[in-house]
């Protein structure tokens, strides 16, 4: 059964319609409804941002696959995630990533791995062809950082792993590393969160990137 709006009485007499009638048919029409002229809420959805292409070409000769991307349980979720206590978190229903969080991190991360230089060939998760070394990422923090309301901040944890692909298996590892970073927003709001994230991986990956190019890759 529909609901009915609510009836308010106006007086009889001739002249000007109190505002606070006005506004309150407004308020009633807008929550019935479940809309109005300017909504106060509104779905986002984010991605990372890839880095410029170098535009180098490749000096090297190796063939390195990103095997894959595993992001903590914590923060799996498409939605955004708000640490806003020691032990305590939220998810945004309405900011979240377009694809969940280890899909939206492969491409740029690749993009990374191209951009360094250290690698001949980078092939992305689910290629057919046999590398000769392997990439596996997990992300350990993915969150907005809001215990402290004047010093909101994107956090991002990535612990990098290289190692050779031998015949008979995993070979030995070349890189093991974790890297994080925190980047400090104006306000605790999912745009400034996302450009942080983005500032976050960008500073990660050129550390790793600086390891991997004093690496003695072919």
């Amino acid at each position: 059964m529909s609901k009915e709006l609510p009836q308010i009485q106006t007086p009889a007499r001739a002249g000007r319609v109190p505002f606070c009638s006005v506004a309150l048919v407004a308020l009633a029409a807008a929550a019935l409804c479940g809309c109005s002229s300017e909504s106060a809420w509104k779905s986002q959805s984010f991605a990372f941002a890839l880095p410029a292409d170098p535009g180098a070409a490749a000096t090297r000769t190796n063939v390195v696959a990103l095997r894959r991307v595993t992001v903590a349980p914590l923060f799996q979720s498409r939605s955004f995630t708000y640490r806003t206590g020691e032990n305590a978190y939220e998810h945004d229903p309405y900011a979240a990533f377009f694809i969940p969080p280890a899909q939206a991190l492969e491409e740029p991360i690749c993009a990374w791995l191209r951009a360094s230089g250290a690698f001949g060939t980078v092939l992305e998760p689910g290629s057919g062809l046999t590398p000769s070394l392997v990439a596996e990422v997990a992300v350990n923090e993915l969150y907005g950082d809001f215990r402290k309301s004047a010093a909101p901040a994107g956090a991002l944890e990535i612990h990098f792993i290289l190692y050779e692909l031998a015949r008979n298996g995993t070979g030995r590892v070349l890189l093991d590393k974790v890297c994080s970073h925190r980047t400090a927003i104006a306000k605790a709001a999912p745009t400034p969160l996302a450009a942080a994230w983005d500032e976050d991986l960008r500073t990660i990956m050129a550390d790793i990137n600086a390891d991997l190019k004093r690496l003695p890759l072919n």
